[in-house]
């Protein structure tokens, strides 16, 4: 029975070259249609063919995020060296705290460009998406001087704020063009394949009182941050393009 096995198992992974996987979780499952707008976002690749890294300097990204009071450290991140014959550690459960905040992030390949955090009680509408708009363009002429007399390519989400009439209208006024950003994909989105982990990451376990102290943290983070890190998404961002021209439209994991 044993002799059975080995072969069986022989078999299976030498000679037909099996593989036991999990299965990948992915945001939806992708119509012909949103394969075929997924594509056709990617035809950015074509002008960073043909520009390079003058076409990746003009992007600028906006994403947003909830940042809670207390996120507890996850299992892996709270793992410690040990002595074989010492006892493991004990982690006590914790939950979410209920505060939170949102902070909307918009950055480029040089770093941070500004954070805008939503006041309590208020709502991301239009109106108040155009005036953070207006405020990252004045932010614009003091850290990226040279990048205001370009043309700004704008990476967005696409929640209903962003693409109301009023918000386009704005857009046109400070002469940013919008890049296409296909519905169900994050992996096409810097800020959630590589910007928000690293930073939850770091906020994991630190425990907050007030939302001035949330506010200083993610300040603190993106300040020491090396300049690298934000130019690696970049480059990630025109490899995942090229990955799903290829794929026809499906989601790339890197």
């Amino acid at each position: 029975m044993n002799h059975s096995v080995v072969m069986v198992n022989t078999i299976i992974h030498e000679h037909l070259h099996f593989r036991k996987v999990s299965a990948r979780w992915v945001p939806r499952q992708l119509s012909d249609f949103d394969r075929h707008k997924r594509v056709e976002g990617c035809t950015e690749l074509e002008h960073f063919n043909r520009e390079g890294q003058d076409f990746l300097d003009c992007i600028i990204i906006c994403d947003r995020t909830w940042v809670n009071h207390f996120t507890p450290e996850t299992k892996q991140a709270s793992k410690q060296w040990k002595h074989a014959d010492s006892p493991p550690p004990k982690k006590f459960r914790a939950i979410v705290s209920a505060g939170k905040l949102m902070a909307s992030v918009f950055w480029d390949k040089c770093g941070l460009i500004h954070v805008d955090f939503l006041p309590h009680g208020a709502t991301i509408n239009s109106e108040y998406y155009c005036c953070v708009l207006s405020d990252v363009h004045m932010r614009l002429r003091k850290k990226r001087p040279g990048l205001i007399t370009k043309d700004v390519l704008f990476l967005q989400d696409n929640a209903r704020a962003p693409t109301t009439h009023h918000t386009t209208c704005t857009l046109q006024k400070l002469s940013w063009e919008v890049l296409p950003n296909p519905r169900y994909s994050p992996d096409f989105t810097p800020s959630d394949f590589h910007l928000f982990g690293p930073l939850k990451q770091f906020l994991e376990g630190q425990h907050f009182s007030t939302d001035d102290e949330v506010k200083q943290a993610i300040l603190r983070w993106f300040s020491h941050t090396d300049k690298s890190f934000y130019a690696e998404a970049f480059q990630a961002l025109v490899k995942r393009w090229d990955k799903c021209v290829n794929v026809a439209g499906e989601y790339v994991k890197k």
